[in-house]
């Protein structure tokens, strides 16, 4: 595992709205602070982020998505900000502990979690720490993508935000016939993870299949 991975101090939509400026226009990092979308000194925390988990590369001053950015908005425009939970999970380590931890706790409060957290990452490495701030900037992203609900200053575990997007994406666009989702071909997410059904031409879809494609798309 990496020793440390810098988490800027900001919430998700934040991160959102910068994938998708930098998905239409292509633009300076000068341009990027100029309509509020980067923080921090130099090249900017979050460009800097992004580009250590391979979502952005900076070329001639100007940033631009990688092949992974571009499967990231892709499957953002079908799944909505849920997918930032597998990106994260496959590229942050410390986001990855936190979601093992509260997996295995199922709750607790934020100090409780925080100690949690660095027990296990001083197991893999002995010199890492993540420090309070970096800890409330991802706690608050697994809220934000629906991963965990704060109810009176306890976090709870809600389940798999992926999972949960791809069943409600299938219950949008397609039939529900027992324990199968049934979907046009053009609403497949990945053809590979369904069959096609005669003589109604449906796909039979399977989620499973689905959410780990997800993950694997997502995996370094």
């Amino acid at each position: 595992m990496q020793r440390s991975i810098t988490f800027p101090p900001i919430r998700l939509r934040r991160i959102d709205e910068y994938v998708a400026y930098v998905a239409k226009h292509t633009p300076t990092l000068d341009e990027l602070r100029e309509v509020g979308l980067e923080i921090g000194r130099g090249r900017g925390d979050i460009t800097r982020f992004l580009e250590r988990i391979k979502v952005v590369e900076v070329s001639n001053g100007r940033a631009a998505l990688t092949a992974l950015g571009r499967q990231l908005v892709s499957l953002r425009e079908i799944l909505g900000v849920a997918v930032y939970h597998a990106l994260f999970f496959q590229r942050v380590p410390q986001y990855r502990l936190l979601v093992e931890v509260l997996a295995d706790l199922n709750e607790g409060d934020f100090d409780g979690l925080h100690k949690a957290v660095n027990d296990r990452l001083s197991g893999i490495s002995p010199s890492a720490w993540l420090n309070k701030v970096a800890f409330k900037t991802i706690l608050q992203i697994a809220e934000d993508v629906g991963a965990v609900e704060r109810v009176n200053g306890v976090y709870r575990r809600r389940g798999d935000p992926v999972e949960v997007a791809v069943v409600d994406y299938h219950k949008r666009h397609g039939v529900k016939i027992g324990e199968s989702y049934y979907v046009s071909a053009d609403r497949a997410i990945y053809r590979e993870c369904g069959r096609q059904m005669q003589p109604h031409g449906l796909y039979g879809v399977d989620v499973a299949c689905v959410v780990a494609k997800i993950y694997n798309t997502f995996s370094p």
